[in-house]
């Protein structure tokens, strides 16, 4: 019946939510100064001290399982604090650190996996370059992974359809269990030679390739995707041959100084008090997922990422092209990318008030996440563009804590963030916008999904539905369809700095959105098919008046202090537009 449900929860999002393009509103600003979002981390901070305490339902074991949470905000003062923290020390830790802060190492698992594609992007080496060019061992006619089609950018993506392990998915320890249950006896021979936990030592680079060139791939290059950690540690090997460079020397430049290969210090380590593998070296596997980290190094680095750091040496363009999905999953709201695991949740699981009929009280929210796992220990990073917020877990001891905290934070800090940017909006965009006394004015309000165009009047000209009979005998010539009243404004992502009446300001550009509707009533099979494909975006920018687009409208700020000060609309010749008296 639950699933049922969520079916129905999706199609109705698709039908209401499809065209609405990211982000929705600005990122807000003042989160830390926001009351109702401090209320929101001040009510979690309490349920996490309940559920650990038993006064309700944890849903893992809290003697056990120790942790750091923090949130990030591409704003924060100090890159390594973030805005909130949570740490627990299980009552039955007793090795390692006797304090947990941001400060404490875990072993974050594949969460590595990130930071190992961040140095090859800054890196400069040729993605679509195939890896035999790096390492000539793989250039064999005799293997039957075809390694000539298998490219670094492929590895990094998850794309290049090669085993998940060498070795390591052998659970040779349990060879009396898999006997036990039918499977025939083999002899130590059949096993690789090198990397099987409990029969042989760690592998070598040649051993690791030699047998690379022996095993089945599972898919064909950028079929699908196909998770390996095997990868990280071969676009590492194709570095390493051009910068001479071991992975701890790679990872040298990134500003984050307690993050190396394992093993740790046992003095700052959270150990839990379950079997795990602190203490362990990954050899040439660290890339894919053996890094010691801590919530401190992890704020800096995703930070970085939020907010465009050049210390982390990635141009704002390239780290929102390394932010993009690259395939698809089985599932409609899961996709990968370099290495990212995207996911993005239909709008009534995050946003309790979400209307799936109207759309309103909330929308389609991405996150871009990674999740890590070693013995003993789960990590999970996600990323929120569309508010400027990070969230890392860290968790050591039982492994089923992860996906509850995980989900439980990001349940109160998504709609909290939401209701706090659309305060801000709602103190600085929304209003009526006058020139020219009341000649020329512009209404703009917010609703249950975002920012709208209410009205647009010159002279007394109704200049929105001048649009509409516009749309009628241009743009509908070749795209029939019908252009609904709705002017949605969106924010686009360019802004530029300026000197206005010897202000310095920052000129925020927005564009309205046609939202449109086809007819494609007919008998013939498929009738609804057409019109749930979002065409919408196709449509920007397509209609001009005097060399200015008429979807164009333009927040004029402060420079220094982010204030809306006028809104100036080009294609009118508006000029500044200010705010009329409530």
């Amino acid at each position: 019946m639950r699933l049922l449900k969520l079916f129905a929860l999706a199609h109705a999002t698709a039908v209401a939510l499809e065209c609405h393009t990211e982000p929705i509103l600005p990122r807000p600003q003042n989160l830390v100064q926001s009351e109702s979002f401090q209320n929101s981390l001040s009510g979690l901070t309490e349920k996490l001290d309940a559920a650990i305490a038993g006064e309700i339902k944890a849903g893992w074991d809290t003697r056990n399982v120790s942790m750091s949470i923090g949130l990030l905000s591409y704003n924060q003062p100090d890159p390594s604090v973030p805005i909130w923290e949570y740490h627990h020390l299980a009552s039955g830790n007793v090795n390692g650190t006797k304090k947990v802060n941001r400060d404490s190492q875990y072993l974050i698992g594949s969460v590595s996996k990130v930071i190992t594609d961040a140095i090859l992007l800054r890196s400069g080496i040729d993605l679509d370059a195939p890896i035999t060019s790096f390492i000539p061992a793989l250039d064999n006619d005799t293997s039957i992974i075809h390694w000539k089609n298998i490219t670094l950018r492929s590895l990094a993506g998850q794309l290049a359809g090669i085993p998940t392990n060498y070795g390591f998915s052998e659970y040779y320890y349990l060879n009396f269990y898999f006997e036990l249950l039918g499977f025939p006896t083999l002899p130590n021979t059949s096993y690789p030679p090198c990397g099987v936990f409990g029969l042989n030592k760690g592998c070598t680079k040649d051993q690791y390739l030699t047998g690379l060139l022996h095993s089945h791939p599972t898919a064909d290059p950028s079929t699908r995707p196909v998770y390996s950690n095997v990868a990280f540690a071969l676009a590492i090997y194709a570095l390493s041959s051009v910068t001479n460079k071991t992975y701890t020397e790679l990872l040298s430049p990134l500003p984050m100084h307690s993050t190396f290969p394992a093993p740790g210090n046992d003095s700052l380590a959270v150990i839990p008090p379950v079997p795990n593998n602190w203490g362990s070296s990954y050899g040439d596997d660290a890339p894919g997922g053996g890094l010691v980290s801590t919530l401190s190094d992890l704020s800096v680095f995703f930070h970085a990422i939020l907010s465009r750091d050049p210390k982390l040496g990635l141009s704002e363009t390239q780290i929102r092209e390394w932010l993009k999905p690259h395939a698809f999953t089985g599932s409609p709201y899961s996709f990968v990318g370099m290495p990212w695991e995207i996911f993005r949740p239909a709008p009534g699981l995050v946003f309790p008030d979400y209307n799936a009929t109207t759309g309103e009280g909330g929308h389609i929210v991405t996150i871009y996440q990674k999740g890590g796992g070693a013995y003993g220990y789960r990590s999970h990073v996600a990323l929120v563009e569309e508010y400027g917020l990070g969230l890392v877990v860290l968790t050591a001891g039982g492994q089923n804590a992860l996906e509850i905290v995980t989900s439980a934070v990001l349940g109160v800090v998504l709609p909290a963030a939401d209701e706090a940017a659309r305060e801000e909006v709602e103190r600085q965009y929304v209003g009526v916008w006058e020139a020219n006394g009341d000649a020329i004015n512009a209404t703009v309000e917010v609703d249950g999904v975002g920012l709208k165009l209410a009205g647009l009047w010159r002279d007394g000209s109704d200049i929105l539905e001048g649009l509409r009979e516009l749309w009628d005998v241009t743009v509908n010539a070749f795209l029939p369809s019908r252009l609904n009243k709705l002017f949605r404004l969106y924010p686009a992502s360019v802004e530029r700095k300026a000197q206005v009446e010897g202000r310095e300001v920052v000129l925020e550009d927005w564009r309205f959105q046609w939202d449109m509707e086809f007819d494609t009533a007919s008998d013939l099979p498929g009738e609804r098919l057409a019109g749930n494909d979002c065409l919408s975006w196709t449509l920007g920018d397509w209609m001009h008046y005097g060399s200015e687009p008429v979807d164009r409208v333009v927040f004029v700020k402060d420079a220094q202090t982010g204030k809306v000060l006028w809104l100036d609309v080009p294609f009118l010749r508006t000029g500044m537009m200010e705010k009329a008296a409530v």
